[in-house]
């Protein structure tokens, strides 16, 4: 059954060998491109590790990122992101339905016989698990190959797709590749979404070998990305071309001029 939409993100597979207040940091740069967000909770704990809750101020907000930012490489693997299941504290304090839970009580007995280390999940830990399934298959008719997880999108290239079907796709993009420029380590990058980031570019292009530095052009709606050498920015833009960064757009990669 799919969770009523809400303030609260409720992301997974995330690399839980970066730090927990990096994490935090670079889930903010990415998720604020949505709006405003109130708290960011990712753990230490080996239980908890690889998670986190995003507490947006606007459902609207955690709506619009959950559809934009669903399987984006974050540190080279694809977050998994769905409503939480409850209401997050901060959320409930604000609106006067906090209700302080009951401390649990663990016997000295229970920690002896290991009884708290087979514990059950999380709760959001048992939704997913339990949701993931149903989720696919009921989401899976509207899903366009680019919005895909990044494994699936690697080596996918749309101007190499022989047939009609990918004829007008080819045509559309024609205008722009018409002089196409010199192979080289800088790829250009058209067609950017209002909301991207340099960290959203970065954690993108960077699961590539050679990576090195985004240059956004701020309000232009293109980007200029410096691999090391040719070879490398050529395999970045064979994975990378046609990318949804949205359900809406999608991105254009030529290397740039010289």
């Amino acid at each position: 059954m799919a969770l009523a939409a809400n303030q609260t993100l409720y992301v997974n597979n995330l690399n839980d060998k970066i730090n927990v207040e990096t994490l935090k940091k670079s889930l903010r740069e990415v998720f604020a491109a949505f709006g405003g967000i109130i708290d960011i909770i990712a753990m230490k704990s080996l239980k908890r590790r690889g998670q986190a809750w995003i507490i947006f101020k606007e459902t609207s907000a955690a709506t619009n990122s959950l559809k934009s930012l669903q399987g984006f490489p974050f540190y080279n693997k694809p977050m998994r992101i769905m409503y939480a299941k409850t209401k997050s504290d901060v959320v409930a304090k604000a609106d006067g339905t906090y209700v302080e839970r009951p401390k649990k009580i663990v016997k000295r007995e229970d920690l002896r016989k290991g009884k708290t280390a087979t514990a059950a999940p999380a709760p959001e830990e048992r939704t997913f698990q339990a949701s993931t399934p149903a989720a696919t298959r009921t989401a899976a008719p509207p899903v366009t190959p680019s919005q895909k997880n990044i494994q699936d999108r690697i080596g996918w290239n749309p101007n190499q797709t022989a047939g009609p079907a990918s004829g007008s796709g080819a045509q559309a993009a024609a205008p722009k590749q018409a002089a196409p420029s010199e192979p080289n380590k800088t790829l250009f990058v058209e067609n950017l979404p209002g909301e991207a980031t340099d960290t959203m570019l970065s954690m993108l292009f960077r699961q590539y070998p050679g990576f090195q530095e985004v240059r956004l052009i701020a309000g232009r709606g293109v980007a200029f990305v410096d691999y090391q050498n040719e070879y490398q920015a050529g395999m970045a833009m064979q994975g990378l071309q046609g990318f949804a960064m949205t359900p809406e757009v999608k991105l254009i990669l030529t290397y740039a001029r010289k």
